[in-house]
């Protein structure tokens, strides 16, 4: 179902992301494929904080930089082929009809959104029966990684422990959860209770 392009792609929007929950916000990243498979066209974070602007998701940070790339607001290359946009999370509302507006032929993304998904998840905005375009959707393409990151950051925001940390803490946090007396009885815990 996904190539190894698919997942490449991905690793490079889980890296938008990443950068984007450094810089305070929201992590989630997007790439713009052209249909070559090997021309990135548009590079997205979530940028909502940084730019005051509430319509800066990383699907519409990276289909703006695409459009300036290609001198269109239809994300089409000159014979007409559209592009793939891989997202770290299920586009909300506005980044959907954005995506059929700007003729998406492929799209890509790793968690569902139960709060905001447009794909199916919450409503059904991308393609929707009236609408004049389609794009083809593959959904849960390193899924449980993205989804995690998103958990993460919402309970370090509230406060708590990260239920994974990332990586890179992964040594650290063992070693302090096995100094400390920590149980996966507590871990479990901390899941049930959010």
């Amino acid at each position: 179902m996904f190539s190894d392009l698919d997942e490449q792609m991905m690793r490079l929007a889980i890296a938008e992301a990443r950068a984007a929950e450094s810089a305070g916000e929201v992590p989630v990243g997007a790439i713009i494929l052209a249909p070559d498979g090997e021309t990135i066209l548009g590079r997205g974070q979530n940028r909502v904080l940084r730019d005051s602007d509430p319509t800066a998701h990383a699907e519409i940070v990276a289909m703006r930089e695409a459009g300036r790339t290609l001198s269109n607001y239809r994300l089409l290359t000159p014979v007409g082929k559209g592009c793939t946009l891989y997202v770290t999370l299920e586009p909300c509302a506005m980044c959907a009809s954005a995506i059929l507006h700007a003729r998406i032929e492929r799209l890509v993304y790793a968690a569902d959104d139960p709060k905001a998904g447009a794909c199916g998840t919450v409503l059904e905005v991308m393609n929707h029966p009236r609408l004049n375009h389609r794009a083809e959707i593959r959904a849960g393409l390193l899924s449980e990684e993205c989804s995690r990151m998103l958990s993460n950051f919402f309970l370090v925001r509230r406060g708590k422990q990260p239920l994974d940390p990332h990586p890179i803490d992964t040594e650290d946090s063992l070693l302090t959860r096995s100094n400390d007396g920590g149980s996966d009885d507590d871990e479990e815990k901390m899941v049930r209770e959010g």
